[in-house]
């Protein structure tokens, strides 16, 4: 019999399995995305569809700094158009594969979301981005063991719950969002402050030309 109180207490222990410093190293290949103006690309199905379409519009939006370039990200899962054409006219498999084959390039990140850690479309988008040298990213579930084999970087989250991985891969992607945000806001600071000071110690500097 379902229970309320169990679910929850469950899904406690999964977010208390969350690992910091994963989020922190995830963050950081974003805030390097950033840095040099690469694309960040979700995907997912079903669940991890709707995900994948949450955390890229978060990560757009959240993360503008105050000035300058904006962290550029595109969820695989949001074009009805492509994804219907390729599953009819290739295959299902493909309906990720084959949007990358168009726009990502060495360096993008793939962020790839999936419960079980075995949909052959997310696996091919995967091993295809690993073929580019783009870096690929795995949020996955307990049991998503071909998943991880796969990608580059990945958080695992406890539980072989559909629901609660779904659950527990908004909080990922809100604390990727989040933390992204704070660097991207301090570099944004940081670097024209660097170099107003480079070019004030440029003006200071004596002029030795003429000596």
């Amino acid at each position: 019999m379902f229970s309320v109180e169990r679910y929850l207490n469950e899904y406690v222990r999964v977010l208390s399995h969350i690992d910091p410093g994963a989020i922190e190293r995830l963050s950081q290949l974003l805030l390097n995305a950033w840095r040099n103006n690469r694309t960040v690309f979700c995907c997912g199905n079903g669940g991890s569809a709707a995900s994948a379409c949450h955390v890229a519009a978060d990560l757009t939006k959240l993360t503008t700094p105050a000035r300058g370039r904006r962290l550029r990200v595109v969820a695989l899962t949001e074009s009805i158009a492509s994804i219907s054409a390729i599953a009819n006219d290739i295959s299902y498999d493909d309906i990720f594969v084959e949007q990358l084959r168009t726009y990502a390039a060495p360096n993008d990140v793939l962020v790839a979301f999936s419960t079980s850690g075995r949909s052959p479309n997310v696996l091919r988008a995967v091993e295809y981005a690993n073929t580019i040298a783009a870096v690929t990213v795995a949020v996955t579930g307990q049991e998503g063991v071909v998943l991880r084999g796969l990608a580059q970087h990945t958080v695992s989250l406890h539980s072989t719950s559909v629901q609660q991985v779904e659950d527990a891969t908004m909080v990922i992607g809100h604390l990727l969002c989040l933390r992204t945000k704070e660097l991207i806001a301090h570099e944004s600071i940081e670097v024209p402050f660097r170099q107003r000071a480079a070019v004030l110690s440029d003006l200071r500097a004596p002029d030795r030309s003429a000596m």
